[in-house]
């Protein structure tokens, strides 16, 4: 059968099922048993459409919202191919019914732009993930990993699709370019020149999500896969970094500014480069100076408390702190060595005695959501299938428009 809307439905079925790590057996099971393995695999091939209560079965376990109806005129929701996308509806029938001219908005690219890029073409291209870097301690199933890089694609896909709607260009200017780390003393170097060229000084970074979605890195938080902390690559030439939300804020913070080493220094994998990305994110995330101001004179004997306030204004664990501490010469090994023995006897070496209470989100995808439905240049039901949320669930949250 050679029915683009089947085929399209299928390539989109069998994603969404491979997303969720699921097998044919598994979706077949979890839907109740209602259809055979066979049965699905021949929707995700294009040669049949289901039945509509299996239909509203497979979206609903899926957790997606629909990709295609059951009936001769289909709509799209997020990654469809852009060629049956204008066969099935015109751009304007994404926006609410009576939209502001893209000529109209300050801000917007012209209308001829607003429509290529719709097309398709954005300045990032289509494609696919091309550097993904898995962590090396992280073991992964062979399954679990195709779902976590699916579900990346996706992610970033619909943040292109809204930055192309508001004809934005969101680019990541890596501040050490060209560079390359191979010892300590070049991985202090680095992390004090990006912060000196994104204007951190050496204060506290309060949101470092936030911070690597405004330098052009797309951020992709999730939860619920076991025994993964973090990867980064990119998606064409955009880079993202994905971070596992179960654990504390601390923790993301310090796999992200891993993550982010990765991204400055194009992946290196030579030996020791999880070492020195390590070291990189405790520099970047604690610099020198702070470190130097509360713990000098070197050598001195530390107390939890002096830790504790590190921790809660710098956003890094008390682990991390006292190995800091130690890579720059002002605590001993014996400290360490008592400081960790302390930890263990206590039980504090998976849930340390101080919480860090920051504000640690990747908002940028759901603020541009936002500002173009209360803008009216796309509708509601739109902006929800990007941001992967029921329509309701969407404007509850959007809340009233003045």
């Amino acid at each position: 059968m050679n029915d683009p809307a089947l085929a399209h439905f299928g390539s989109r079925l069998r994603t969404a099922r491979k997303m969720a790590g699921m097998s044919l057996e598994d979706l077949s099971g979890k839907i109740g048993g209602v259809v055979t393995r066979q049965a699905i695999s021949k929707y995700e091939k294009g040669r049949m459409m289901p039945s509509p209560e299996v239909f509203d079965r497979l979206t609903g376990i899926l957790d997606i919202h629909p990709l295609i109806a059951p009936t001769p005129r289909a709509s799209y929701c997020i990654g469809e191919p852009p060629e049956l996308f204008h066969k099935q509806m015109e751009p304007s029938s994404l926006l609410s019914p009576e939209p502001r001219s893209p000529d109209a908005i300050a801000g917007l690219a012209s209308r001829r732009l607003f429509r290529l890029r719709r097309s398709g073409t954005t300045p990032e291209g289509e494609a696919g993930l091309g550097q993904v870097r898995f962590r090396e301690r992280e073991k992964l199933a062979a399954k679990t990993g195709v779902a976590l890089k699916l579900r990346v694609e996706d992610y970033v896909k619909r943040c292109l699709e809204i930055e192309a709607y508001l004809g934005l260009e969101h680019t990541f200017e890596n501040p050490l370019a060209g560079r390359s780390v191979g010892t300590s003393a070049d991985v202090e170097t680095a992390a004090f020149d990006v912060r000196r060229a994104w204007d951190l000084g050496s204060g506290p970074v309060t949101n470092l999500l936030g911070l690597l979605e405004e330098k052009g890195i797309r951020v992709f938080e999730l939860r619920a896969i076991e025994g993964f902390e973090g990867l980064s690559g990119n998606y064409g030439t955009v880079p993202f970094v994905t971070v596992n939300r179960d654990f504390p804020d601390d923790r993301v913070r310090f796999t992200a500014a891993h993550e982010l080493g990765h991204l400055l220094w194009g992946f290196p994998e030579r030996e020791g480069a999880e070492s020195l990305c390590h070291a990189f994110a405790a520099a970047f995330l604690l610099p020198r100076d702070a470190v130097e101001r509360a713990l000098m004179p070197a050598r001195r004997k530390i107390s939890l408390w002096e830790l504790k306030e590190l921790k809660e204004s710098y956003g890094i664990s008390l682990q991390a702190i006292i190995y800091r501490a130690r890579s720059l010469g002002l605590v001993t090994g014996r400290q360490v060595r008592n400081f960790r023995e302390t930890m263990k006897a206590n039980g504090w070496l998976v849930t340390e005695p101080v919480e860090y209470r920051g504000n640690e989100q990747a908002s940028r995808l759901r603020r541009l959501l936002n500002y173009a439905v209360a803008e009216s240049i796309i509708a509601p039901e739109r902006a929800a299938a990007l941001a992967g949320v029921s329509p309701a669930e969407f404007l509850s949250e959007l809340g009233n428009i003045f």
